[in-house]
């Protein structure tokens, strides 16, 4: 900064120097308004340098204390320096001298060590060689041990593993074997697939195979035929008969027809077809020949022909892809069917779930007229066992009645007859054989009754005793 202020002010100075010697050279020769303005500018050239100079002085004034402040640093780091030499000298003496106490400390304990060493040193190889040899033998024996009860352990494991290897081994070739037996199983499927598809376009196996698959449902769901079912029930109309495939009976009097359907020609040949096209057509044939189906069933009017046949029939599909191709194509069938023929079509799922519930309704009411003939029983029994009560409780009071006529003879014989026989005796001897024995007492009374119910019981008995003596 110092510098920098000396470059100014010997610029400043150059430079009023300079306009002095050109206003000199110039003479008289300048107009009074070039004086003027010289002398304007020299004027302020004089007050910058004084300015400058300010500055000068002030920086030189903060360049002499900065030197000011920076030799009493320099000094108290010299300061610090020296006591800082001062304690390392002094920590190093004082390590030399533990260093000296330390090996004194070591020849000492070497010295007081060895001689502990040599006069213990034989006993104490002689006591380790003696440990040592025991401890030997000791391991050895536990090792025989141990190694007789890894080799009992193991033993098992080695012939478990060995009849596992053998059973994996018989496994894999019997998967081989069942590989290819379901490889041929496959084929005779595929096979079998075939002909129950040629065998399905027979109206008469399509017939017969859907009444089958109800009958099924219906055992499966616990319904009971002829009781809670009949199949095949023709009934008489005044335009002939008919004919159902199955009445369910429900409680409260309601008969639900059911009959099965199965429309499957344009189903089957839309399996067959490639032509998405055509195939579509064919599942349109199909959702009508479904809807026509439900119109034939309620043209028929179930609900007149049999009693208590609700305003509707459920028209069965044997297989849930069937009613789902036709719904596919035709969203509405479902509900069409119900709203405009009353017809219920309903997938084996569906069925299963309604008769599963009527057979519960059956089994509830037949657990409710069980229960009712399950009180009355219960009620009868107890009014018996009332009437036995207190049957027994007149045998335990006779009884006691007994057990006292009895020890009351007793009494008299002890008493009075047996004194009198006595006599006979002291007048003429009499053999041991003839003579009178003594008869012992009964002690043994009848356990009274404690029940409530046999106290309530007697009650009742007494008073029908009272009553009415000839109920006894």
């Amino acid at each position: 900064m110092e510098t920098a202020l000396i470059v100014v002010v010997a610029i400043l100075v150059v430079a009023l120097a300079v306009v002095v010697q050109r206003w000199r050279l110039a003479g008289g020769g300048l107009a009074s308004g070039d004086t003027g303005e010289l002398r304007t500018r020299a004027a302020k050239l004089e007050a910058q340098l004084a300015e400058r100079d300010r500055q000068y002085n002030e920086a030189r004034d903060e360049r002499d204390a900065a030197r000011a402040e920076r030799d009493e640093v320099r000094g108290e780091r010299e300061a610090a320096l020296r006591k800082l030499a001062a304690a390392e000298a002094e920590h190093e003496a004082r390590t030399e001298e533990l260093a000296k106490a330390r090996e004194e400390l070591e020849t000492q304990f070497k010295g007081i060590a060895s001689n502990v060493v040599e006069a213990n040193s034989k006993v104490f190889l002689e006591q380790a060689k003696a440990q040592f040899e025991n401890q030997k033998k000791l391991s050895e024996a536990d090792l025989k041990q141990r190694q007789q009860a890894i080799d009992e352990l193991v033993k098992p494991v080695k012939e478990n593993l060995a009849k596992f290897e053998k059973r994996v081994n018989e496994i894999e070739e019997k998967r081989e074997g069942a590989y290819e037996g379901l490889t041929t199983q496959i084929g005779q499927l595929r096979e079998a697939t075939g002909g129950l598809r040629e065998a399905l376009r027979s109206p008469q196996v399509r017939g017969l195979w859907g009444e089958q698959t109800l009958r099924n449902i219906l055992e499966v769901s616990g319904m009971r035929e002829h009781i809670d079912f009949v199949e095949q029930h023709t009934v008489a109309t005044d335009d002939g008969s008919v004919r159902p495939d199955a009445v369910v009976r429900v409680p409260g009097g309601v008969q639900v027809v059911i009959d099965a359907k199965t429309p499957l020609d344009s189903y089957l040949e839309a399996h067959s077809e490639k032509d998405e096209q055509r195939q579509g057509e064919l599942l349109q044939s199909h959702a009508r020949s479904l809807m026509g189906r439900a119109k034939e069933l309620g043209d028929k009017d179930y609900a007149a022909a049999i009693d208590g046949s609700p305003d509707f029939t459920v028209m069965f599909v044997p297989a849930d892809p069937i009613l789902d191709a036709a719904v596919d194509v035709q969203p509405t069938l479902w509900e069409d069917a119900w709203q405009k023929h009353r017809v219920l079509i309903a997938t084996p799922g569906l069925l299963l779930a309604f008769l599963r519930t009527v057979a519960l309704a059956w089994q509830q009411q037949d657990l409710q007229e069980n229960a009712q003939e399950i009180a009355d029983g219960a009620t009868a029994l107890y009014d018996s066992l009332r009437v036995y009560a207190g049957h027994v409780d007149n045998v335990g009071k006779g009884l006691q009645r007994a057990v006292k006529a009895y020890n009351d003879s007793i009494g008299s014989l002890e008493g009075r007859v047996l004194p009198r026989a006595r006599r006979f005796e002291e007048l003429g001897p009499v053999s041991g054989a003839k003579r009178i024995e003594g008869v012992s007492p009964v002690e043994a009374y009848p356990r009274a009754v404690a029940a409530a119910e046999l106290v309530e019981a007697e009650a009742v008995s007494e008073l029908n005793e009272a009553s009415d003596p000839e109920d006894d």
